[in-house]
């Protein structure tokens, strides 16, 4: 696909190449970490949306080649660990999100807003419904359906401020790469 030359370049064209190479990374883990960042609200930390999915339904659209299934997998498994949920749920559900959604990517990329929008909902709702899932199965009981709705739809709500970084910087590295 790309290729950069890294013969004969100073050391900050180097660094600036290497770090256009893992910014989608870079973002993602960010995100990541605002999102398990204490909020002190009442009530919150039972409903905190998991904005990570936005970044790994973007890049899994818009970029595929500089965020793999294996970053996928490492955020899962970093937020796995971060979280305190049981190892390897965030690490699936990441993980098949992302799958699912670069099987998507021919019917969301050129699309409107609204559209790549309501496809994020959809393949959304599936992670939160999987999370459900592996969680209920995990503690072997039932956990409230109602708290992963109301923060599927706080995740949705939010997208368009979360995507908002993703395609800024997404715009930077396509015009650094011509």
């Amino acid at each position: 696909m790309r290729s950069f030359s890294l013969i004969n370049q100073p050391f900050y064209d180097k660094a600036a190449a290497k770090f256009r190479q893992y910014a989608p990374k870079l973002l993602t883990i960010l995100i990541l970490l605002f999102s398990v960042t204490p909020t002190y609200l009442p009530g919150y930390s039972s409903v905190r949306p998991y904005f990570v999915l936005v970044p790994i339904f973007y890049w899994a659209v818009y970029r595929p080649y500089d965020f793999s299934i294996l970053s996928a997998f490492v955020t899962g498994l970093f937020l796995d660990l971060l979280d305190g949920t049981p190892l390897g749920i965030n690490t699936l559900v990441f993980t098949l999100f992302y799958l699912v959604t670069k099987t998507q990517r021919r019917y969301l990329t050129g699309r409107s807003f609204v559209f790549v929008w309501f496809g994020f909902a959809v393949l959304s709702f599936g992670a939160y419904f999987l999370k459900w899932l592996f969680v209920s199965i995990s503690y072997a009981v039932f956990t409230p359906i109602g708290i992963a709705f109301i923060s599927y739809l706080l995740l949705l709500l939010c997208y368009p401020l979360i995507s908002w970084p993703c395609a800024a910087l997404h715009l930077y590295l396509l015009d650094k790469e011509k």
